[in-house]
């Protein structure tokens, strides 16, 4: 009994001092050993002594995912889980599964400086593109284009001379003109598109309606938009989110979905702004999401977009039966 007593303790002076938290559970789901650190990331109001022999069912509905998780895991063969979630103080946690011989250890660790880490790279490599997008559309629209302007008028002078004298030179002057004009126009769409004007000067509604808008002048799908409750001008970094976002999708509608129509929605709510985008194209198989998602930069710059802002992606499709992207943002 002595041994089992030393043994016992030197497990638990073990476990108190590592730098995760640490739950054992006995076939039943009940604790048989733990430290202060695992009661302290799941928020249970509990001392180490106190939590033993309990049901952990019982003690971590604070973190919605993780009971139904673990109860399925005990009841189906103890299989090992791992789950990224936020705790009630907001701290990011991982925390991992693994059976033993007659249980199951939950090891829980608090990632939230690293978390918080990522998300200041993230925001700081979108922002140094942003940087990048507005230095370029202002070489595009103060440099080449009065440059293209004035190619433009010295060609039309230079037409206007030769219009009586030379009328085959003329024409092809009046050819090159009609070039140069389809040159400006595609630079100051390229401008628009790096920084779209309507976003800065009107707020993010106008500039997903000119967004629309455009795309339905370029190609055969019907591009439809819709918003309600959207009073208020977004703060520039949510406004320029779900704008690059609405991008996107739109891109990727055209390219991969042989969609007739393309419904975008702006949906602002007391807590969230809701971001649809919903085509009636191809579709894919949902199995399939993980593998576009590691391989499409679009979808990439998608859900780092979101994550950015805080919130949620989600992607419902089915083969032939089209895709619609909901992105939910907090405000």
């Amino acid at each position: 009994m002595d041994n089992f007593t030393e043994t016992y303790d030197f497990l638990v002076a073990i476990i108190g001092s590592v730098p995760f938290g640490i739950i054992a559970l006995d076939l039943d789901g009940e604790v048989t050993m733990c430290n202060e650190l695992a009661l302290t990331h799941l928020n249970i109001d509990k001392t180490v002594n106190g939590f033993i022999e309990k049901e952990l069912l019982n003690y971590i509905s604070a973190i919605p995912e993780l009971p139904e998780i673990l109860l399925k895991c005990l009841d189906k063969g103890r299989k090992p889980f791992n789950l990224s979630a936020l705790s009630p103080n907001n701290r990011y946690l991982n925390i991992k599964g693994r059976p033993v011989l007659n249980g199951m250890i939950i090891s829980t660790e608090d990632v939230t400086k690293a978390k918080e880490m990522e998300m200041a790279n993230l925001t700081s490599m979108l922002e140094g593109q942003e940087t990048e997008r507005r230095r370029l559309a202002k070489e595009l629209h103060d440099g080449i284009g009065p440059l293209m302007s004035t190619i433009k008028l010295n060609l039309d002078g230079v037409k206007t001379e030769l219009s009586d004298k030379l009328p085959k030179a003329a024409k092809k002057i009046a050819a090159m003109e009609e070039l140069v004009q389809t040159v400006a126009t595609d630079l100051r769409s390229i401008s628009h598109a790096l920084m779209p004007s309507a976003l800065i000067d009107f707020g993010l509604v106008t500039a997903l309606q000119n967004l629309c808008m455009k795309a339905n002048e370029i190609g055969e799908t019907s591009v439809e938009f819709y918003h309600s409750g959207v009073k208020e001008r977004l703060q520039p970094n949510m406004a320029l989110g779900l704008f690059r976002i609405t991008q996107e999708l739109l891109n990727n509608a055209f390219k991969y979905a042989q969609a007739k129509t393309i419904h975008v929605q702006l949906i602002q709510h007391k807590d969230s702004i809701m971001l649809t985008v919903e085509d009636d194209g191809v579709g894919f198989a949902p199995e399939k999401l993980k593998e576009l998602v590691d391989k499409g930069i679009g979808l990439q710059n998608i859900q780092t977009r979101t994550q950015t802002l805080g919130g949620t992606v989600n992607i419902e499709t089915q083969l032939g039966q089209g895709v619609m992207t909901t992105i939910e943002i907090p405000i």
